[in-house]
Formats: C-alpha cells, sequence, structure tokens
C-alpha cells in the first residue's frame, strides 16, 4: 500500500503541476463590461441580460467596489429597480494575475460566483470565469478521459413542466443553483430553464412583462404561469459513458455550464462547470482536506460545529483507507410542518483515486450526516476492495 500512495502523490503532484502551468494573465478576458455604484439597477440588469452575464463589476474609474451578480438579485426578497448597483452588490475575494489556476478553481467553488474579477493594485485588469479554467480540461489526458458518469450529480433536483415558474425560482434559491432540468410525469426529459430566463421574464422594465414596474418580488413573482411556457426546447445533453472532454468541448461551443445526463431520453443526473471545477481544485496543495457546507438556513447553523466535528471523524476513517482531497455538501431543507423539518444532503468526495457522491435523508440533521460519513466509508472500503481484487488477478 506504500507504493500505492507514492505513486498516488506523484499522480496529484504532476497533476496539479501541469494545471498550474497555465496564467490566469492568459486565461482571463481583458475585454470586460463595468457598471458604476450609481448606475440604476434597471440599467445593471439589462446590460447583464444585453452581454449574457452572470456577474459585473461594480468599479469607481478602474477601482473594484464590488459585484453584482443575478444570484444576489435572486437571494433578495425584493430589489427595487429604483435601486443602484451599490445597494445589491457584493465583494468579491481577491484574484491576482499570479494567483495559481487550482486556487482560483477553488475560489470559484466557495463562492459560487460564475466570474471573477481580477485585480493589480486595487484595480480590475480583467476577469476570469469558470468556463476559463475548465475549457483547460480538454488538454489535460488524465481529466478529458473520465467519463461523466465519474463526476456528474445523480441526485437530481428537477421541477416538472407544468409547476409554476416560482417553483422553479424556489429550487434554485434553495439549492443556490442557476439551472434545472424539466421532466414530465415519467421523469424523461423535456426542457431546461435557467436564472436568467426567469429574469428576463419577469424583471420589469422597458419591454420586460409580467409584474408591477419598478418591483422584483421572490415571493409573489414571477407570475403564475408553467416551467413548459418558458423553458428551452431539447437541450443538448450527453450521456452517462461520454468523456468529460467531450462534456467541455460542447460546453465551451454552446457556452452553456449544464448538460443533463440521459439515458434512453430519461433524466440519470447532471453534470455542471461546478463540478468539473471541483476536480480541478481537489489537486491543490493543502494541508488539510477542504470541506464545504451550504444550503444551511440560519436556526441550524448552530448545528455547525457538531456537523463539522462528524464530517472530520468521517474523513478521519476513511482517510486510513485513501487520501481524502476535497469534500462538498448542500443541505436542503424541506416539508416544513410545524416546527419539523425534513433535510436533504447532497455530499461529494475527491480522493486520490475516485470521486463519490452520496444523499441522505432523515428528520434529523445530525443522523443525516452520520448517515451520509458512513455511505462514504462503505463506499470507499469497496472500491478499495476491488482495486485489491484487480491487482491480485492480473492483467487478463
Amino acid at each position: 500500500m506504500v507504493g500505492d500512495n507514492i505513486e498516488a502523490i506523484k499522480r496529484r503532484e504532476m497533476l496539479r503541476s501541469e494545471i498550474d502551468a497555465n496564467s490566469i494573465a492568459d486565461l482571463m478576458s481583458t475585454d470586460f463590461e463595468t457598471v458604476g455604484p450609481d448606475t440604476p439597477l434597471s440599467d445593471v440588469v439589462a446590460k447583464m441580460r444585453a452581454k449574457n452575464l452572470h456577474e459585473i463589476p461594480v468599479v469607481n474609474g478602474k477601482k473594484l467596489l464590488g459585484v453584482v451578480s443575478f444570484g444576489s438579485i435572486i437571494r433578495k426578497k425584493t430589489a427595487v429597480i429604483g435601486q443602484k448597483a451599490k445597494n445589491v452588490m457584493e465583494i468579491p475575494p481577491s484574484i491576482k494575475s499570479s494567483t495559481p489556476v487550482t486556487e482560483v478553481a477553488e475560489t470559484f467553488i466557495s463562492t459560487g460566483f460564475r466570474n471573477l474579477p481580477v485585480v493589480k493594485g486595487g484595480q480590475v485588469i480583467g476577469v476570469v470565469s469558470r468556463g476559463d479554467i475548465v475549457k483547460l480540461i480538454k488538454d489535460i489526458k488524465e481529466i478529458r478521459s473520465l467519463p461523466v458518469k465519474s463526476v456528474m450529480t445523480t441526485n437530481v433536483q428537477a421541477v416538472n413542466e407544468n409547476d409554476k415558474l416560482k417553483d422553479a425560482l424556489e429550487v434554485m434559491r434553495k439549492l443556490d443553483i442557476r439551472t434545472v432540468p424539466v421532466v414530465d410525469g415519467g421523469f424523461k426529459l423535456t426542457g431546461i430553464i435557467g436564472i436568467r430566463d426567469i429574469i428576463n421574464y419577469s424583471w420589469s422594465g422597458p419591454g420586460i412583462k409580467g409584474i408591477r414596474k419598478g418591483e422584483y418580488k421572490a415571493e409573489s413573482n414571477p407570475v403564475d404561469i408553467t416551467v413548459k411556457s418558458l423553458m428551452h426546447d431539447g437541450p443538448l445533453t450527453v450521456t452517462p459513458d461520454a468523456t468529460l472532454g467531450e462534456a467541455v468541448k460542447l460546453m465551451s461551443s454552446k457556452k452553456i455550464s449544464t448538460l443533463p445526463v440521459v439515458e434512453k431520453d430519461v433524466l440519470r443526473g447532471i453534470v455542471t462547470k461546478y463540478d468539473m471545477l471541483e476536480m480541478i481544485a481537489s489537486v491543490r496543495k493543502r494541508d488539510m482536506v477542504y470541506m464545504q457546507i451550504s444550503g444551511l438556513e440560519e436556526e441550524d447553523r448552530l448545528s455547525l460545529d457538531v456537523m463539522e466535528r462528524e464530517i472530520q471523524m468521517g474523513l478521519q476513517k476513511i482517510g486510513k483507507i485513501t487520501r481524502p482531497m476535497l469534500f462538498t455538501m448542500h443541505v436542503t431543507k424541506y416539508n416544513n410542518s410545524g416546527n419539523r423539518a425534513k433535510y436533504s444532503l447532497n455530499g461529494r468526495l475527491h480522493t486520490e483515486y475516485s470521486t463519490y457522491n452520496v444523499s441522505s435523508v432523515d428528520w434529523n440533521l445530525m443522523k443525516a450526516t452520520i448517515d451520509m460519513m458512513a455511505k462514504f466509508e462503505r463506499l470507499v472500503t469497496e472500491t478499495k476492495e476491488e482495486r485489491l481484487e484487480k491487482k491480485r488477478k492480473g492483467p487478463r
């Protein structure tokens, strides 16, 4: 097993070196859009829609003040058109042209941004996107040859084509995602819908329909129409056995970030640029396992310390079998009934050899967390036993 560990370390270091040999200065775009702090929110949204942007830097001259994103807009319960960019902007992390690519990938994961400003001396000199990082995969043989099924999310949250737009928006808000697949009663994929589609439809302004002029209200709008009336029919898809290289090529050429994974028209999973960024971030050099928990509501944050302790204990057990590299988990709370709610956990674990996806559901958040870590441990153990069995049998 010592030999296995040494080989895994060498493999990881070579992969990291290959990725970080690329420069953010070469990947970023120096031709980018900005708005000022006093730009009306209606104009900000109009520019983002026209330029197909998820985020836009807010600057004073060239000095970076913040970023406005569609994510920050939908997280606000009410966004009034009369507001200005400075009222809804967020402070992005600091990215420099010299920041290693693997670190930037990790930053995308931890912040949820789709685009990040690159700064020098406090001034914006470029913008780097998730796509700029992900497109490197097509040149990295070890990653591009992997099948989509090795990284796709299998426990997919979809909406029915007859659901209301507000239902799709609620899924996006709860899961902190921007695109949701649409299915019929037999879970057959019929379309896809994104946050930009909903905002484009709902935001009041010239040529925009659907709500009272001057306001976007998350609770009562979009108006009461079905997902089917706004979704994109016949979305691009991949099969579980398609390679990541093929998926990246399709994403890059069509300028999309999400691909439903289907078999015989039935939705089996979903693969996104976020999934691929996790793979790149997993090889970043660090002393500890990178861990991220998202989706916790305010009243559940008191449980965070205990959750992290249970996860760390689980990762320590797994560490005796294989080295954990990166762990992410999203918590969704639903079926609120009085004082009781059910928790759905979706986790992903990257190790030196494999990537694992696990889900767990329980009325108790701690029980769901413990169950999830036990499932990860079983999967890792099974993978190790399969690998050892193949070694014993040798090449056929």
